[in-house]
């Protein structure tokens, strides 16, 4: 009897494949997360950051936007900060193609007294960034980039969740246009970079 109701199913099953969803309904929360977003954070208010709140639809008015984010104990981190530094002190990347800011990721393990110690003080000890630091939170809101509307979605998994140190080339249109999670700094990586931002 129980094998006879079993056949019965699994032939009921395949004669009605219409009527069931092949995607679960719950869905893939991914999926719903605009394409084009923006985000207004704290920064840590040094000079180079322009003040106590980044924009960065704002920032994208100048152009595309390379969000480098951080995290103080990164030692990779540490690396991209100084090599793109460097780039752009010797002129072997051009600053007019696209602005760099970094976003801090770890703001559930450490605050802005570490970060400012790592990457905002110009002193032998640090791996001094002289762009925007942000400092972004897992709750920060991501916003949809016309409408400037709450998505739903924490800055962190709008982002797709970036594990640290993680390279995202957003475009002027508030896409996020390249991506690279290459732990160690990289100078082929950072002229893939600015080549693709100087065509956008």
């Amino acid at each position: 009897m129980l094998h006879r109701l079993s056949i019965a199913l699994i032939t009921l099953i395949l004669l009605i494949p219409g009527c069931i969803e092949s995607q679960s309904v719950i869905g893939d929360k991914e999926e719903e997360i605009p394409l084009r977003l923006s985000f207004k954070a704290e920064t840590l208010d040094r000079v180079e950051d322009q003040g106590p709140t980044f924009d960065l639809k704002e920032e994208l008015e100048d152009g595309p936007v390379l969000i480098l984010w951080i995290g103080s104990a990164c030692f990779g981190c540490h690396e991209w900060t100084n090599m793109i530094r460097e780039s752009l002190e010797n002129g072997s990347l051009n600053e007019s193609t696209l602005s760099v800011v970094s976003v801090h990721g770890w703001s559930g393990i450490e605050g802005s007294e570490e970060v400012m110690n790592a990457f905002g003080l110009d002193s032998n000890d640090s791996s001094y960034a002289p762009w925007k630091i942000v400092m972004g939170k897992e709750n920060t809101p991501a916003l949809d980039y016309f409408s400037e509307q709450d998505t739903g979605y924490g800055l962190y998994e709008a982002y797709s969740n970036p594990s640290t140190p993680t390279l995202q080339l957003i475009g002027d249109n508030g896409i996020k246009m390249w991506q690279s999670k290459n732990y160690w700094a990289n100078s082929t990586i950072l002229d893939e970079i600015w080549a693709t931002a100087s065509k956008l």
